[in-house]
């Protein structure tokens, strides 16, 4: 099964927040790919933006924040994408993350950070 997400970056994000989100990303992607890569899963120009600290040239500017693509091949539903993601994921840096259409802070879900929204 394959789901798509996208990722909301805070304008405000530190340099260092933005690194360690790269590398959450990249070791999320790898999980799931199976010696096939992560190319799939993330394009590789806003990976290696937020892994040099900067914020991803090649996503879409918002108000919110800037926002990029990815997809989860390795889960077997959007809820499941949602529960490794929060495993994964800092918060820190991260406006929203939208799985399939729904954002992973919708109504009476628990944030990565713990507070139930």
């Amino acid at each position: 099964m394959s789901v798509t997400c996208e990722v909301t970056v805070q304008w405000g994000a530190t340099p260092e927040q933005l690194t360690a989100l790269g590398g959450a990303l990249w070791r999320w992607c790898v999980r799931g790919a199976e010696g096939a890569g992560i190319y799939g899963c993330l394009n590789s120009q806003p990976l290696a933006d937020l892994i040099a600290g900067t914020l991803p040239r090649s996503g879409r500017a918002g108000r919110r924040g800037v926002h990029f693509g990815l997809r989860d091949v390795a889960s077997q539903s959007r809820k499941a994408t949602i529960d490794s993601l929060r495993g994964a994921i800092p918060v820190n840096g991260v406006e929203d993350i939208v799985v399939d259409g729904i954002s992973w802070n919708g109504a009476g879900s628990e944030r990565p950070d713990g507070v139930i929204v």
